[in-house]
């Protein structure tokens, strides 16, 4: 079996982690953050009416700049599913009256508009005295996400806020992404000591594209906050060093950029 042709598809930064994934057929919003939250730098691009335009909004963990639940609640009536982690969909459907809401677990596949989304556990915490781990609770359910998302032709991977670990990269290659989509601001003891949990380096984020066998990697989580800015240059000078073949994309605030197509034909394991 081949992959489907890409017919189109794009990739709009919404801030911090937040994008928009869409094709002629099918418009997923991952992570949107658009609260008047104090301290940030970047307005919001889109409203929550803009939202209710996608078939789907994905979360990955529940950080209030991943999981934004009071502009989620001010979308209008509207087909948009909801997706996410399993450990959080009771308290999002109660925020949610009406909404259609799906607990996402690792390894089940949801098919959306024509699309597929597969989300994988990743490395993460909600605070620092239960970072940094898989955050399994009784159920064995995952609360913190990355989903690797089928559309238009191309298979992207959004990594929410994750570290790498060791058979992470193994399993993106599995999936055969083309496209990964990373966070790269990093951690350290300064901000830990104020419980914000950290993420990939810009250097942890190039390597674990080059083990993944990815082709084009887009950095994220940079920004937003200037106590947890993200050093995009330093991240694009290492892809240039380490991995000259990587096409590194840093598009603008807002703007959709087309993905590449597939360089090497095939299904997804």
């Amino acid at each position: 079996m081949t992959r489907p042709a890409h017919d189109g598809a794009t990739a709009r930064r919404l801030g911090q982690a937040g994008f928009e994934l869409a094709s002629p057929k099918t418009r997923v919003v991952i992570d949107p953050f658009l609260s008047d939250y104090p301290g940030r730098l970047i307005a919001a691009p889109l409203t929550p009416h803009e939202l209710a335009d996608a078939d789907a909004v994905l979360v990955t963990h529940e950080h209030e700049d991943h999981l934004d639940l009071p502009s989620l609640a001010k979308m209008p009536p509207s087909v948009t599913v909801v997706i996410v982690p399993a450990p959080l969909a009771e308290r999002v459907r109660a925020a949610l009256p009406g909404r259609a809401v799906v607990a996402a677990r690792a390894g089940e596949r949801i098919e959306v508009a024509g699309a597929v989304v597969t989300p994988i556990p990743v490395v993460h915490g909600v605070h620092i005295s239960d970072a940094y781990g898989f955050g399994v609770d009784r159920g064995g359910e995952h609360p913190y996400l990355g989903y690797v998302v089928e559309i238009g032709g191309v298979t992207v991977f959004h990594s929410g806020d994750a570290l790498d670990y060791p058979e992470l990269a193994d399993v993106v290659r599995g999936f055969g992404v083309d496209v990964a989509l990373l966070p790269i601001n990093g951690r350290d003891a300064e901000r830990e000591a104020l419980d914000i949990v950290g993420n990939m380096t810009a250097a942890e984020a190039v390597d674990l594209a080059l083990r993944a066998g990815v082709s084009t990697v887009i950095p994220m989580h940079y920004d937003m906050f200037a106590i947890n800015p993200g050093p995009v240059g330093e991240f694009v000078d290492r892809a240039r060093d380490v991995a000259p073949a990587l096409h590194v994309l840093v598009p603008g605030l807002s703007t959709p950029v087309p993905l590449p197509a597939p360089s090497i034909p095939g299904s997804p394991a």
